[in-house]
């Protein structure tokens, strides 16, 4: 049975997940505010599953000193495209991160750390690269949202195999908050995100939970 790196780079190398920016941007609204990307000028900043760019150049546009990670070689020859000479982009699994101690300023993550089987080595990375007052922003799947109670309606028991961009299994995991700070930290501001069509009902039974701290 391929373990879940296994499985993402499958998944990912065989259907790599490239929208424009206009594109990901209009599908994710609320993404420009809640990652933050021009907050960070001058910083490091680290992204972990940069997919095919689209956040990791917003980091650098907007004057960081912008690093992105992923696992899938696919994604990292798309992100190299698409950044160009704007961002530094590697091939490296989020576990075994190649950086030095207190490496960044900011580590940010959308939509990766709920496909791995190992979350907790993630984290321990993420702590570990980050400088001393350094922040963190992670998104993950949310447990109570209305993509899993409309998912099981429609597909059942495998509905998840319908989340991602093509039905090519690959590992999901669930949030809570109270997942996240047992991971994180119990200090952590934890919000929820994107309840499409009814936004108003997104804190509640939104499909992103997005995880903020700071590294003492």
């Amino acid at each position: 049975m391929p373990d879940a790196s296994q499985l993402a780079q499958a998944h990912w190398n065989e259907t790599p997940l490239f929208l424009t920016e206009e594109e990901r941007y209009s599908i994710y609204p609320w993404l420009y505010e809640a990652a933050e990307f021009r907050r960070h000028a001058g910083e490091r900043v680290l992204e972990i599953g940069c997919g095919t760019g689209s956040d990791l150049l917003q980091f650098a546009k907007h004057g960081a000193l912008a690093t992105g990670v992923d696992l899938t070689s696919k994604h990292v020859e798309l992100a190299c495209q698409r950044a160009g000479r704007l961002a530094v982009v590697q091939r490296a699994d989020a576990r075994h991160l190649a950086f030095v101690d207190e490496s960044f300023d900011y580590v940010y993550s959308h939509g990766v750390l709920h496909h791995c089987d190992e979350p907790e080595r993630v984290v321990s990375e993420i702590f570990r690269v980050l400088r001393p007052g350094g922040r963190f922003n992670v998104h993950v799947y949310a447990f109570w949202s209305y993509v899993t109670f409309w998912g099981f309606l429609k597909y059942g028991r495998r509905w998840k195999l319908h989340v991602e961009n093509s039905d090519a299994p690959v590992h999901i995991d669930l949030y809570t908050a109270r997942k996240l700070r047992r991971l994180f930290g119990a200090s952590v501001s934890i919000q929820k995100y994107q309840c499409q069509p009814f936004q108003f009902l997104a804190p509640w039974l939104g499909w992103f939970l997005v995880v903020k701290g700071q590294k003492n």
